[in-house]
């Protein structure tokens, strides 16, 4: 299996491409990035540090080295700190996403398409809209670590290891969550939190990230996000069929269409297999509403930009 990463040299890239190559889940591993050096730099010292464990061939390519790529996982993007809005930064990104969608498009039309570039239900509509060739069931947005941060949270609550807990973050990526409660279970089997727990997990989930992003270091959560997605990475190459929650494109899925949402997919070689749905208690449907209506907003300003610039 080939993979390539653009935005290999940066933070994100790095990471991902060290727990991808650390695990042996590809042939070979391509680090595109606009920076040349950094990317060279993390190749070199990845390259030795798998020495003995894993025989993954890493290099650093050109745009051309996107052929007969399997997965493209996409993290290049525009720095946090050098913008002013979502609104900036959604456009800005949405230019980058333009001529990377057109170089998939070239080299490699049936890859499966990771993208973890901020706004990332914004941006994965982006891709959908701007391209010509990629289905939907080839795009997955990266959002694994909502339901990450809200499973460490249920396990904090009740006093349990993370490994046996199981706990759904739906909706857009961050700023209108809805946290599935209902999704929750202790060694598989369900939990019935109370109102005040709720409220505390409610609380806590935002600020896990609140918290990092004070700290005022411009640096994404960069481990978490490889581990997310390597897991990804090995559904798709074992075509597990396991259920990850990832931003897709939605045509009539819980009511909703013409946005990208973060719900449950059946992942396999394929990209998608299906998008599950869920029944949903009152409350949890009425916090994914809120969520979708404010990524039908958003999507307004992605058909914006891809009428005047598609």
């Amino acid at each position: 299996m080939k993979i390539a990463i653009i935005g290999g040299g940066g933070t994100l890239g790095s990471c991902t491409a060290y727990t991808l190559a650390l695990k042996g889940l590809s042939d070979e591993l391509v680090l595109l990035d606009v920076n040349r050096n950094l990317a060279l730099a993390h190749f070199m010292d990845i390259t030795t540090a798998i020495v003995g464990i894993q025989n993954t061939k890493i290099r650093v390519g050109h745009d051309e080295d996107l052929n007969h790529s399997d997965i493209v996982i996409v993290v290049a993007g525009i720095p946090h700190a050098s913008v002013s809005s979502h609104l900036e930064m959604l456009r800005a990104n949405l230019s980058f996403m333009q001529d990377i969608i057109r170089k998939i498009e070239t080299c490699c039309p049936e890859a499966i398409v990771i993208t973890a570039t901020n706004p990332v239900d914004s941006v994965n509509l982006g891709m959908f809209l701007l391209s010509t060739k990629l289905s939907r069931t080839q795009l997955l947005g990266y959002d694994l670590n909502d339901s990450l941060r809200f499973q460490q949270a249920v396990a904090m609550e009740l006093g349990r290891n993370s490994t046996e807990v199981e706990a759904l973050a739906m909706g857009e990526h961050v700023e209108t969550l809805a946290l599935i409660f209902s999704s929750v279970r202790v060694n598989k089997q369900p939990v019935t939190l109370s109102g005040e727990a709720k409220k505390r997990i409610k609380t806590e989930v935002p600020k896990m990230l609140r918290s990092y992003t004070e700290l005022g270091i411009n640096r994404t959560a960069g481990w978490t996000s490889a581990s997310g997605i390597s897991q990804m990475v090995e559904s798709i190459a074992t075509d597990s069929g396991k259920v990850f929650p990832c931003s897709a494109v939605l045509e009539g899925e819980y009511g909703y269409k013409g946005i990208s949402m973060g719900v449950p997919v059946v992942l396999g070689k394929k990209g998608i297999g299906r998008i599950i749905e869920l029944d949903l208690s009152q409350d949890e449907q009425k916090d994914l509403e809120q969520s979708a209506r404010a990524l039908e907003t958003k999507a307004l300003l992605v058909r914006e930009f891809v009428s005047k610039n598609g």
